[in-house]
């Protein structure tokens, strides 16, 4: 059992090397305008050439989008409330993101 544990972190070390890890001076990006980007969601992923997280951060935050609205016109408050709030939160996490990541 110990083994297979040793195995596991093992292979998982050995496969988790990022190609991004080494830091070249030359492909530098510049976190203000990464920051200044991401004013519209999934700009700032782009500029950091992180396609994948931007399709996913656009896509999270059309769904809370449709849902608020949705939500709206039902009259349901609580659930409209807490879409606001995953609208709100996922806008804020996107521009973090976009300035951590450059």
């Amino acid at each position: 059992m110990k083994f297979l544990i040793f195995l596991l972190l093992f292979l998982s070390l050995l496969f988790s090397q990022n190609k991004y890890a080494y830091s070249d001076s030359m492909i530098v990006k510049d976190p203000q305008l990464a920051w200044k980007l991401s004013f519209i969601p999934g700009l700032g992923q782009i500029y950091n050439e992180r396609y994948f997280k931007a399709v996913v951060l656009w896509t999270m935050e059309m769904y809370a989008i449709y849902q608020w609205n949705s939500y709206n016109s039902n009259k349901k408050v609580a659930k409209r409330n807490t879409f606001g709030w995953w609208i709100i939160g996922l806008y804020i996490v996107g521009m973090i993101d976009a300035y951590v990541d450059a």
